[in-house]
């Protein structure tokens, strides 16, 4: 009698098993490559936003080292580009300044009453839209 060396013990993996797993895994790893240029886009948007509050607190402070007698009244930039070379980060921003009377009430005033309303809006491009977007910083300085 012959006796049989064959195990029928199936503890391996079928190939349709083997394959099904690796298109799996292709699957997880298509959508964590998806993910990056996404990530990337979203960490260029934060970091304009990031960059356009910094340009308009810029321009604050710089007005207001000057004190109130030296501020004019009226715009002080126009909405103009903050670098004429494409290739300074400041190109592809753009900023515009205004400097107005306030009354008691805070509310702009055409004559002067010891008040004045600086606002700075800096503009920029969202990244993700592809839309301008801006950034609007207000201070007051008040007569000594």
């Amino acid at each position: 009698m012959l006796k049989n060396n064959f195990n029928n013990n199936n503890n391996g993996f079928s190939l349709i098993e083997i394959m099904i797993a690796f298109l799996i895994l292709v699957i997880a790893f298509i959508g964590l490559i998806q993910a990056f240029p996404f990530s990337q886009i979203m960490i260029k948007t934060a970091e304009n936003s990031s960059k356009a509050s910094y340009l308009a607190q810029d321009k604050i402070e710089q007005l207001l080292s000057l004190g109130y007698d030296n501020v004019s009244i009226g715009t002080i930039e126009t909405k103009q580009r903050l670098a004429t070379s494409s290739t300074d980060y400041l190109y592809y921003f753009q900023r515009q300044t205004t400097v107005d009377y306030l009354d008691g009430n805070l509310q702009v005033s055409a004559s002067s009453t010891g008040m004045k309303k600086i606002s700075t809006t800096v503009y920029y491009t969202n990244n993700i839209s592809k839309t301008e977007k801006s950034y609007n910083i207000s201070t007051i300085i008040s007569q000594r």
